[in-house]
């Protein structure tokens, strides 16, 4: 296992290369040689004559210097070029393959047949399963796995018919969703029983153990976080025929769903509760150009869907086995799906960052070093991987992507449990219980 980029995180951004910041990226100006002291004699070679008066045709000292400084830098311009060709012949421009690691096939053979699913139509149960499964070298039961998820979509309907919600309404059937995330409920009559789901905070990126982002863990655990828990309700709304989409906002997911009358709602699974578009733009994070490319806070349609699949598909690899050609081929299928994907756009950059990295320390350059950054000159082949990673990042930032670190994003989650929010989601509970009583009524 390559442990050298394996800890790389998913936003590397600004500041990565020294003090370059790397949405911004301009090569250093060459270096100018130190002021040479020239030093001059008057002594005349022995039995020559004097010369008492200076030629105006002479060379002054200024003048010498400045032919000498040119001669040295060209001397040492053409040895460095001389040199740095001989080592360009030796540089391996392709990151290492790690094809010839044996489990890496897991992986390789579910894209094969993630490949092959609709874009426009496909089961997020069957796309989930297959990433998850490559990452556990195929050691999970696929029968199992369909076989939960079906009893749940049983006891969801079952409980329905118990509180005689319409079972043709959308909203009745999202809002029974949301209990059996949020709520205890039972069925009496059957002796089952179910708890909510809790919200796990250990290790919720993944950066030691990436199965942390997985259903398979939720549904051992009953604990998860923004990743498998929408993942989870997506799944279970396709289970009983509900429409539901995900939605992104900075580091988070959640879902949307809409009722009868075209209405739309927002539900946080993260802390159980309903909330308003104002309290996810209260992060601080989302800027005017995310909205204007919808990035943020829109419900994805499934092909979008099927990239941010992808995406996460090629995260598992990159974690367990680092970056190599495979996580470029499955984040450039992201890309083909949904050009503006903020989540495979940051894969690309992570990649193309490691790849130069990779080269230039083939030629003996620190890449974070600013002094030694320069020398890349001498490379042009480099010198186009740099305009490369400094590129997909200013496309990243274009998109408008903002750096939210853990500690804020945790700041974010814990704001959502405030008075305020709570009191718009018993608000918005109370107005589906009238809506699904007049429904009834209807």
């Amino acid at each position: 296992m390559n442990t050298k980029f394996k800890k790389l995180p998913l936003t590397l951004l600004c500041g990565l290369i020294g003090s370059i910041t790397f949405c911004q990226v301009k090569l250093p100006e060459i270096p100018q040689p130190a002021t040479l002291r020239v030093i001059t004699s008057n002594t005349n070679p022995v039995n020559s004559t004097p010369n008492r008066s200076f030629s105006t045709s002479r060379p002054n000292g200024m003048a010498v210097y400045k032919q000498d400084k040119k001669r040295i830098e060209q001397q040492q311009n053409e040895r460095k070029q001389i040199y740095s060709e001989l080592k360009a012949e030796r540089i391996k421009y392709s990151l290492p393959n790690y094809s010839n690691i044996e489990s890496t096939k897991y992986y390789r053979k579910a894209f094969d047949q993630l490949k092959t699913l609709n874009p426009n139509d496909f089961s997020i149960k069957e796309a989930t399963f297959l990433i998850e499964n490559a990452y556990f070298e195929e050691q999970k039961d696929y029968s199992e796995f369909n076989k939960t998820i079906r009893q749940t979509g049983d006891f969801l309907r079952e409980k329905m018919t118990e509180l005689e919600f319409d079972q043709n309404s959308n909203l009745a059937k999202n809002f029974m969703l949301f209990k059996f995330f949020s709520d205890t409920l039972e069925i009496k009559s059957k002796d089952l029983k179910h708890l909510p789901f809790k919200y796990d905070f250990e290790d919720y990126l993944g950066i030691k153990d990436w199965s942390k982002m997985f259903v398979t863990k939720l549904l051992r655990t009953g604990k998860g976080q923004c990743n498998s828990l929408p993942r989870l309700y997506l799944m279970l709304a396709e289970e009983i025929d509900a429409e539901a989409f995900l939605s992104l906002s900075p580091n988070h997911s959640y879902i949307k769903f809409r009722d009868e009358d075209n209405n739309w709602y927002n539900v946080e699974l993260t802390n159980g509760m309903f909330t308003t578009d104002s309290s996810i733009l209260q992060s601080g994070f989302i800027k005017s150009e995310a909205l204007q490319n919808g990035i943020y806070m829109q419900q994805m349609t499934n092909k979008q869907l099927l990239s941010q699949l992808l995406s996460d598909f090629a995260m598992g690899y990159a974690r367990k086995f680092g970056y190599d050609s495979f996580v470029n081929q499955v984040t450039n299928k992201a890309l083909e799906l949904y050009p503006k994907s903020i989540s495979a756009n940051m894969i690309k950059s992570n990649y193309l960052t490691v790849q130069f990295e990779y080269v230039a320390r083939q030629v003996g350059i620190n890449p974070r070093n600013h002094q030694e950054l320069q020398n890349i000159r001498f490379y042009p082949k480099i010198v186009e991987l740099l305009n490369s990673v400094n590129t997909h990042y200013k496309q990243v930032d274009n998109l408008g992507f903002e750096f939210m670190s853990p500690r804020d994003y945790e700041k974010w989650l814990a704001s959502l449990k405030e008075s305020k929010n709570k009191n718009d989601n018993e608000t918005m509970k109370k107005q589906f219980n009238i809506k699904l009583k007049q429904n009834l009524k209807n």
